[in-house]
């Protein structure tokens, strides 16, 4: 039987559980909820109470999650093939959801503080305000350099093989690429573009994203509105 996971396609967060998924050969029916535009929000309310409208859940036979690092656990564990968990040892596991953690607290959510306020198109969009955006940028560089620092001459964030750690990091990143991270900063970064490039090419990242998005010139810093008032005008 199925997994049900509710979210949409190129949510990170959804993307990270579908990973997983089919590293370990589990199946998921993705149930398509987009809070931000109002989609099944409703509904999926209702079914997860606690999540307060947040995005993922999964439900399956005798479980019902939210929250990412608790389904990707569940996941990983549930028909384990790859060692997504490291090598098997408590301090080996421990560092990878130490990095799950960083990523999911740390980087997506200093990361969204500067992109999130600039994507148009949302019914339900970030607050735009232009000192948030530029105090989220100078923290998401601040952050990134000491990711770019611990990669350097490393290959993976745990252990020999790719983990939960490097695949939440590098798809968290890729919002990054999507919006703000341009080429002029990957050239300035090589270790965590090795490092990405690395997770991008496994053959269930792959599977799920078979190309991801890379923006030339940084987002710049204005609200949507302006922007699509000045292309309206």
């Amino acid at each position: 039987m199925a997994f049900k996971l509710y979210g949409y396609e190129r949510n990170p967060r959804s993307r990270i559980i579908q990973i997983v998924a089919t590293a370990e050969g589990i199946e998921l029916e993705l149930h398509r909820v987009v809070p931000r535009q109002g989609i099944g929000k409703e509904e999926y309310e209702k079914k997860f109470p606690i999540s307060t409208g947040k995005i993922p859940g999964l439900e399956g036979p005798g479980i019902q999650l939210t929250e990412t690092l608790a389904i990707v656990t569940f996941l990983a564990r549930y028909k384990p093939q790859t060692g997504l968990l490291g090598s098997g040892s408590l301090a080996s596991e421990c560092e990878v959801l130490m990095w799950m953690s960083w990523a999911n607290q740390e980087l997506l959510q200093t990361l969204a503080r500067w992109f999130l306020p600039l994507i148009p198109s949302f019914t339900d969009p970030a607050p735009y305000s232009y000192e948030a955006v530029a105090a989220g940028k100078a923290a998401s560089l601040r952050l990134l350099d000491k990711l770019e620092d611990f990669l350097a001459g490393r290959k993976y964030l745990v252990g020999n093989e790719i983990t939960l750690a490097d695949i939440m990091v590098a798809i968290y990143v890729s919002r990054g690429l999507e919006w703000v991270l341009d080429a002029g900063w990957r050239s300035q970064h090589p270790a965590i573009m090795a490092h990405f490039n690395l997770v991008a090419q496994w053959n269930p990242v792959k599977t799920v994203v078979p190309d991801f998005i890379f923006i030339e010139k940084e987002t710049p810093n204005r609200s949507p509105k302006q922007c699509a008032d000045v292309v309206g005008s």
